[in-house]
C-alpha cells in the first residue's frame, strides 16, 4: 500500500483578500444605506399631517310616541279641596226639580272625582251614583253627602276614627240615588214600596222620592230637609257598617240614628228625629 504525504493548501493571494474585503464593505454601505433610507421614510411619515378621523354618527334617540295627560286645571284643584268635611248650613241635593220621574233608565253614572275624608284612622272608599233621567245633578249631591258621611257628628265621630273617601273606581259600598222603581228592584227582596230607602249588601239606595221631598214627620217636628238628608244617609250607612235597628229609650229624647224615623203614618216616634250617630 502506497502512502502519500498530505496536500498543503494554496496559499491565498493578497489580490484575493483585497477583493473579499472590498465586497464585505459594499454589502456593509449598501445595508446602512438601505436602514437609512427606512429611517429617513418613517421620520418623513411621521412629520406629514395626518388626515383628520372622520366623525362617527351620533346614535339618534328613538321618537317616543306618548299622549300628555294634562294636569288638573287650577280651578279644579281649588274645586277638590275644598270639599266640606261638615254640614254647615242648607245642603244642596243638587235638584234641579221637584217632580220625580217613577222611572228612570234604570241604569246609573258614576260621579266623577276623589275626595278624601277626614281623620286617621279606619277608611272606608265609597262613590256616589244617581239614575240617568233623574232631575238631579251628580256632583252637587255627592258633595252634601261627603260632608254627611265626614261630620264629627257622624260615625267618624270626632276622633276621626273612621273616615269616607269618595272615588269613582273601586269601592267598598256604593250610594245610589234611584228612582221609586230602580229602588224597589236594588233593594229586593226587601220590601220599599217605591218610597223607602235601604241598604242591601254593599248598596246603599237612596229613593229620589226622599231625597227630593224628605219625610212628612221629620217637618212636623219642625226639622228641615237638610235634618232628613243627614238622617238618611247616616242611617243607611249605619246598615252597612253592621248596626241594627233600635227604639227610643227615652220619649222626648233625641232618637237613636238607627230608630227607623221615616214614616209618613203618624207621630209615633216617641223621640226627637235624629240624623248623627253622635249628636
Amino acid at each position: 500500500m502506497s502512502v502519500y504525504p498530505p496536500r498543503r493548501q494554496r496559499p491565498i493571494s493578497r489580490a484575493h483578500r483585497a477583493r473579499r474585503r472590498s465586497d464585505w464593505n459594499l454589502l456593509i454601505r449598501a445595508s446602512s444605506l438601505a436602514i437609512a433610507l427606512a429611517i429617513t421614510f418613517i421620520l418623513i411619515l411621521s412629520a406629514m399631517p395626518r388626515a383628520p378621523k372622520t366623525a362617527q354618527a351620533q346614535p339618534t334617540a328613538p321618537t317616543l310616541n306618548w299622549t300628555a295627560v294634562p294636569l288638573p286645571s287650577n280651578e279644579q284643584q281649588k274645586k277638590e279641596t275644598q270639599v266640606p268635611l261638615k254640614v254647615s248650613g242648607e245642603l244642596a241635593g243638587g235638584e234641579t226639580s221637584k217632580d220625580v220621574p217613577q222611572s228612570g233608565s234604570g241604569k246609573t253614572s258614576v260621579v266623577p272625582g276623589t275626595w278624601p275624608g277626614r281623620g286617621t284612622g279606619k277608611v272606608y272608599f265609597y262613590r256616589v251614583e244617581v239614575e240617568n233621567g233623574l232631575p238631579i245633578t251628580g256632583e252637587t249631591a255627592a258633595k252634601s253627602i261627603h260632608a254627611i258621611l265626614n261630620d264629627p257628628r257622624g260615625w267618624g265621630g270626632k276622633d276621626g276614627s273612621v273616615s269616607f273617601t269618595r272615588t269613582d273606581g273601586q269601592a267598598d259600598f256604593r250610594i245610589v240615588i234611584a228612582s221609586p222603581s230602580l229602588t224597589d228592584r236594588l233593594c229586593a227582596p226587601l220590601t220599599t214600596n217605591g218610597v223607602s230607602n235601604c241598604r242591601n249588601g254593599s248598596n246603599v239606595v237612596l229613593n229620589a222620592h226622599r231625597w227630593i221631598g224628605g219625610a212628612k214627620m221629620w217637618f212636623n217636628k219642625g226639622k228641615t230637609l237638610t235634618d232628613y238628608r243627614i238622617y238618611e244617609v247616616s242611617h243607611e250607612t249605619g246598615h252597612w257598617l253592621g248596626n241594627g235597628h233600635l227604639f227610643c229609650p227615652k220619649p222626648g229624647g233625641l232618637a237613636p240614628v238607627m230608630q227607623q224615623q221615616s214614616s209618613d203614618g203618624g207621630d209615633n216616634l216617641g223621640c226627637i228625629p235624629n240624623g248623627w250617630a253622635h249628636p
